[in-house]
């Protein structure tokens, strides 16, 4: 199971409104909520960070000032379903 199948098992299995659409690029897009009004995308397509490791990019539930860029790469099924359940039930996620 790729990232991107995971991330939707994940969002499907917590109940959270989530859609998925054919990306530009011939891969999958998912977008949270849902296309129209898109809080948070992730994407897996060559050239998006992490692509060659099998990683998401989202765009959206990104802290600027830490990455200094409006996308992040790199992340995990898990990484990218924290943040969009912890916005979809409205907690702050804890720092450690």
């Amino acid at each position: 199971m790729n990232e991107m199948t995971k991330l939707a098992a994940l969002l499907e299995q917590a109940h959270v409104p989530f859609e998925m659409r054919d990306h530009w690029s011939d891969t999958k897009q998912i977008c949270y909520p849902n296309c129209e009004n898109v809080v948070c995308d992730a994407v897996c397509f060559p050239g998006s960070y992490g692509y060659s490791d099998g990683l998401l990019e989202i765009m959206g539930l990104v802290d600027e000032e830490e990455t200094g860029d409006t996308v992040e790469g790199w992340l995990s099924a898990d990484e990218v379903f924290q943040r969009i359940y912890h916005h979809y039930r409205g907690w702050e996620p804890q720092v450690t």
